[in-house]
């Protein structure tokens, strides 16, 4: 019999844990379809993850490390920046739903900490100052206020009461609030 692939199955369980709490949050989404999903037993999942709220944090902390490690952090270019950020999003949209769910569930500080903590944070902090300096940026933007102030652009669509999120529309309308979401950090960004 050959030796169970450790690696493959956690990583079973995290992708089907992932649609589950993307789809349904932490309260609505079900160990039993996390298992099945994921091809695993609720024995194994448990025994990797140790419980539903263990294993919600696992996927928020590994969509958010993805989302922080994937995008690029152009500091001298935040218009460019909040665009890929905004594509990214729209191709990978549970990241996007689990940092919403995170929200939701009152892991704010913990995800606050995760970025403070990620090693590219105080180099996108420094990116920020640097064009701020140099004329780029606004000077009156604290940094985190203006990577917070990104983040509203790029997820208004999909919080904004009474309109389409980024998955139930066209490609043109995916084009109009790119150039909506680039426009705004434009102006947001001006000295």
């Amino acid at each position: 019999m050959a030796p169970t692939d450790v690696t493959a199955t956690q990583q079973r369980i995290l992708d089907a844990a992932q649609e589950e709490f993307g789809t349904y949050g932490l309260a609505g989404a079900r160990i039993d379809r996390i298992a099945k999903n994921g091809r695993a037993s609720k024995e194994r999942l448990y025994a990797y993850f140790g419980d539903k709220v263990a294993l919600f944090h696992a996927v928020l902390d590994a969509d958010f490390a993805e989302a922080m490690e994937e995008i690029e952090f152009p500091g001298e270019d935040m218009p460019s920046h909040a665009v890929e950020l905004f594509d990214a999003m729209v191709r990978k949209p549970q990241i996007q739903r689990m940092m919403i769910w995170g929200q939701l569930q009152g892991e704010a500080p913990r995800m606050r900490k995760q970025a403070e903590e990620h090693p590219s944070w105080v180099p996108r902090m420094a990116a920020i100052r640097k064009a701020q300096d140099d004329g780029i940026i606004a000077p009156h933007w604290d940094p985190q206020d203006l990577i917070t102030m990104v983040f509203g652009l790029v997820f208004a669509w999909v919080v904004a009461p009474g309109l389409a999120d980024n998955q139930s529309v066209g490609a043109v309308e995916i084009a109009r609030r790119r150039d909506v979401v680039r426009e705004t950090a434009i102006r947001i960004c001006r000295p």
